[in-house]
């Protein structure tokens, strides 16, 4: 039997949404809808598109939970002037209330799982993820691509 990578960023996906799932869902917020919201606190503005490649969500499905969004009074869409092709996203203030609310719960969670992994090793396990969301599928190190070369 073999390690499987995928599964088991699966798994920790699923580890980590234990502790933030109930907090969702006291406030009637799916994972998606929750991703869009923090993304947007951050932002202010997003063009769609942006929107949907950091939110991790498909833009075909990104439009529905906008939509959502939207009705709930969170989310107001608005396109420019000058480019009727483009369509921007921002929170309403209801949404960055809900934001604001949410967030202390957020970080409780956060906490509980620092108090029971380590900071350390929370630390390292973030450097990780970022280092290897960083790799492109096909493409070989830049050190490797030298020892093939020379």
């Amino acid at each position: 039997m073999y390690y499987s990578l995928t599964i088991a960023l699966l798994q920790a996906r699923e580890t980590a949404m234990g502790y933030f799932r109930p907090i969702l869902n006291r406030h009637n917020l799916t994972e998606q809808q929750w991703r869009i919201i923090r993304i947007l606190a951050e932002h202010r503005s997003l063009d769609f598109h942006a929107l949907a490649q950091e939110a991790c969500i498909l833009r075909p499905s990104l439009t529905g939970i906008l939509t959502r969004l939207e009705r709930d009074g969170l989310v107001f869409r608005l396109k420019p002037l000058n480019d009727q092709r483009k369509l921007f996203a921002s929170l309403t203030p209801q949404g960055v209330a809900l934001y604001q609310k949410a967030c202390d719960e957020i970080e409780a969670g956060y906490r509980q799982i620092e108090q029971q992994f380590g900071q350390q090793k929370m630390d390292q396990l973030k450097t990780l993820l970022e280092e290897f969301n960083t790799l492109q599928a096909g493409e070989a190190p830049v050190e490797d691509v030298r020892d093939l070369t020379g």
